[in-house]
């Protein structure tokens, strides 16, 4: 093959540009020529980095990869930039996520210098709730309610009891105070209550009104799907702004008829445990953790739930809701008395009371259920965040701007030590309300031109498995690493394509582009199962099903599809340490492992608690287009630069070792280059060399029918499947041996090099080369792989997708 010349290649850059510049403009020309510049310091494909992040991660990044692929990744970023139809881009099918996506106030100080533990709030903006009243008429609910109040100023008692007439229906009052004096005050406010019974209790002045509703009561809740909890509250210690906060929780519970059907239309829901006013404004800047997270985390530890102080704080402020008994039974439960809360001493924060508050809607959500907020339009003054709810029907899309989990991971940023990492920017949980199981593959990329022999079996089998598991299923294929192209969409247009955000999940088979993150969260199912295909998504699966756990309850394990020992690719690291992480769950996964030997090698390593060996079978396409084709001078080389393990640089230099030391015998035989697009310029100084790309399976068939030999390395124990496909067309084929793998057990035709350098590599080229020479111009047939090693643990697709169905919750 000739060079390119010096001239021919600025003729062809020339050209090139010309299209470039009357298709696209000049601004996508400046963009080509920054692709270019990438190709020539870097490579044509890897990271980014943009221009403006040089100065916050130029150092990490430098340090993590290196001066030219700093260079490139910046170069990258520019050309996709000016140049985004053939760089990177912002896929539009994210659109919505960009604009519905949650901001939040937040700060990773451990506290403020008063001691304070500050919190991770919603923006202003973003901190939605729906208008109350309804615009349509709600239906009466039937059946009691309990109304349970505590009354430590009972003059305030008649207020409080002229606002619980608005409820339809019977109502049956509890309240508690703190003195005898007290008590017949309230019995005289109350005498005249007609709606139900009347419950009138003592208890001890500690714990405040949260004490007193939820402990003086204790007995009451198992008799009463729903109560609202009030108090005769003053906020003696909040001056002006405060003085209000009383009448502006009472007006958004019980303001009118309108109101109390608009709020208690939404336990309809049976998902819904919570419903509480929008926070008095004057409050939203001191809403924070206080003096109070270690009290709250000691908490929900005794409930069985861990929280950080880096999760959304959300609670009804001012301790006044509606609410659903069973959403609180863990608190109930629980072993707390009077004696438990300190003496009242006037304390503002601090107590175990008001740790309880902040409490609420976790607990709440520990038990499955969700909160939602509501606020008048008259009272709040940010009228763009209150959702007007004009029918039933939008109160589930209503719900996926108002309900934002407080027990779910919020933080997706990259802190810098993690800029390293880019992969492992976590995917953030929402709880869906669909209740069909689902078979999800968490992919790096569906993108057909990064389709790689890994990324194609996983999406091979995933489709198998939920083929197997029929109707029954749906199946969601979520690309994690890479904006999903249209070429991408049109080959999995049986998919509909949609936004990595919060939705009603009602797709049956549904294609997410999760790439772009940031303020977008996944939907997850009680019954959804993931597959895992790299470490860095089985890092996701793990986090995954714990959400769904702590969501829905019970436990589902994840399916880890394992198609090598990944540690060895990353060096001793963060990132070796992580993929190595992956493998030790035991029980909370089901390996499938892809080979004999990478399966031997792996359960002799891993306590997989369940693990499956998907046996090495060569591809049906590439089995039927193969051809009784005369063999050529043809060497078939799995050449792939950008991936470290096949070695390319080292298969370079013994090609140029063999061509130098043979000159005559290797200019009559052609090179090509299969597995990855590159710069040809990537393999000078070898001779004769074309770089084939990625081929259709078409087209590889055809290579290996015609080839004579073929050269595949693979530094780590899985075989690869080149060059057993390589060995079983016939072709004299040269691998490297590893840890548990030699292939000669498999094919007489493969030479497994023990001692992998280019000296070696180049004395078996040559050695392969001369054998081949006799049989040049013949049609020589297929090889049958010998027997190898019977696995007890086949993986059958049929077997297993029943096995997935005996995973429900």
């Amino acid at each position: 093959m000739k060079q390119e010349t010096t001239f021919q290649a600025v003729r062809r850059h020339l050209r090139n540009g010309y299209i470039i510049l009357t298709s696209r403009g000049l601004v996508a020309l400046y963009g080509a020529a920054m692709r270019e510049a990438a190709k020539l310091v870097d490579s044509p494909v890897g990271v980014f980095l943009a221009p403006k992040d040089i100065l916050r991660d130029g150092r990490h990044f430098l340090r993590e990869h290196g001066v030219r692929t700093t260079i490139g990744a910046v170069l990258r970023q520019t050309a996709a930039t000016y140049d985004p139809p053939l760089g990177r881009r912002r896929n539009p099918i994210n659109d919505p996520l960009r604009e519905r996506a949650i901001t939040y106030y937040h700060s990773y100080e451990l506290t403020k210098p008063d001691g304070v533990v500050p919190s991770r709030r919603p923006s202003n903006e973003m901190d939605f709730a729906l208008e109350i009243p309804f615009a349509f008429e709600p239906c009466a609910r039937q059946g009691a309610i309990a109304a349970i109040v505590h009354a430590f100023y009972p003059e305030l008692l008649p207020l409080v009891l002229e606002r619980l007439e608005n409820i339809p229906g019977p109502v049956d009052l509890f309240v508690s105070t703190d003195t005898e004096e007290k008590r017949r005050e309230i019995e005289e406010a109350c005498r005249c209550w007609r709606k139900g019974k009347t419950d009138i209790r003592i208890t001890p002045n500690r714990g405040r009104d949260i004490a007193a509703k939820f402990f003086g009561f204790r007995d009451v809740y198992a008799n009463y799907d729903l109560f609202i909890h009030l108090h005769t509250k003053r906020s003696p210690h909040g001056g002006e702004a405060l003085a209000r906060w009383c009448d502006y929780l009472l007006d958004h519970l019980l303001g009118s008829p309108e109101i109390v059907r608009s709020n208690l239309a939404l336990f309809d829901d049976p998902k819904i445990g919570v419903v509480f006013a929008q926070h008095l404004f004057e409050l939203r800047g001191i809403l924070n953790w206080g003096y109070d997270y270690d009290l709250a985390r000691g908490l929900m530890k005794r409930m069985g739930v861990e929280i950080d102080k880096n999760m959304v704080l959300e609670f009804p402020s001012g301790s006044m809701f509606w609410g659903r008994s069973a959403a609180f039974r863990p608190l109930l439960d629980l072993d707390l008395g009077f004696e438990d809360f300190p003496e009242e001493g006037g304390h503002v924060d601090g107590t175990l009371a008001h740790a309880i508050e902040r409490c609420l809607l976790m607990i709440a959500e520990s038990q499955g259920f969700e909160w939602l907020k509501v606020a008048r339009r008259d009272l709040y003054p940010m009228p763009q965040t209150l959702l007007i709810v004009q029918s039933p029907d939008e109160l589930p899309t209503h719900r996926l701007k108002v309900f934002q989990p407080c027990l779910g991971n919020v933080d997706n940023g990259l802190r810098p030590q993690d800029r390293g990492i880019v992969e492992i920017k976590p995917l953030l949980s929402y709880p869906s309300r669909n209740t069909r199981p689902r078979l999800n593959l968490l992919t790096p990329t569906v993108n057909p031109q990064q389709i790689f022999g890994g990324v194609a079996t996983a999406i091979k089998l995933f489709t198998e498995i939920a083929d197997a598991l029929g109707e029954d299923y749906d199946r969601r294929i979520i690309a994690t690493d890479a904006d999903i192209e249209p070429e991408a969409y049109t080959k999995f247009s049986d998919y509909e394509a949609v936004p990595h955000a919060a939705s009603l999940d009602l797709g049956r088979r549904l294609l997410v582009d999760a790439y772009e993150r940031d303020g977008g969260r996944l939907d997850v199912r009680a019954n959804d199962i993931f597959i895992a295909t790299a470490w860095w998504t089985a890092l996701f699966a793990l986090d995954l099903e714990r959400d769904r756990a702590r969501l829905f309850g019970g436990e589902l394990p994840f399916v880890y599809l394992i198609q090598d020992d990944e540690p060895y690719f990353q060096g001793r690291s963060s990132r070796s340490a992580l993929a190595e992480a992956t493998y030790r769950h035991g029980a909370r996964g089901i390996a499938i492992i892809n080979s004999e030997e990478l399966f031997s090698v792996m359960q002799a390593k891993h306590a997989f608690g369940e693990a499956y060996c998907v046996p090495y079978q060569m591809n049906t396409a590439i089995s039927a287009a193969l051809r009784p084709t005369p063999r050529e001078r043809l060497i078939l080389i799995y050449g792939r630069p950008n991936v470290n393990r096949n070695a390319f640089e080292l298969v370079c230099d013994a090609l140029f070792r063999w061509q130098q030391r043979d000159p005559i015998r290797a200019s009559r035989w052609r090179l090509v280059f299969l597995g990855e697009e590159f710069p040809d310029t990537l393999v000078y100084p070898v001779q004769n060399a074309t770089v084939g790309g990625k081929a259709s399976l078409e087209d590889y068939a055809g290579y290996l029918s015609r080839a004579s030999v073929g050269v595949s390395l693979m530094l780590s124990p899985h075989p690869s499947y080149p060059p057993l496909e390589m060995a079983e067309a016939g072709l004299l084929t040269i691998t490297n041996s590893f840890e548990g793998k030699n292939l000669t057990s498999r094919f007489d035709n493969i030479v497994s090099l023990d001692l992998l350098e280019p000296a070696s590599l180049a004395d078996a080229i040559e050695a392969a080369v001369a054998q081949a020479e006799p049989r040049i111009g013949e049609a020589t047939g297929r090889v049958t792989p010998k027997a190898v090693v019977e696995i007890k643990q086949p993986f059958e697709i049929p077997a297993f997708a029943e096995r997935l169905r005996a995973l429900r919750v």
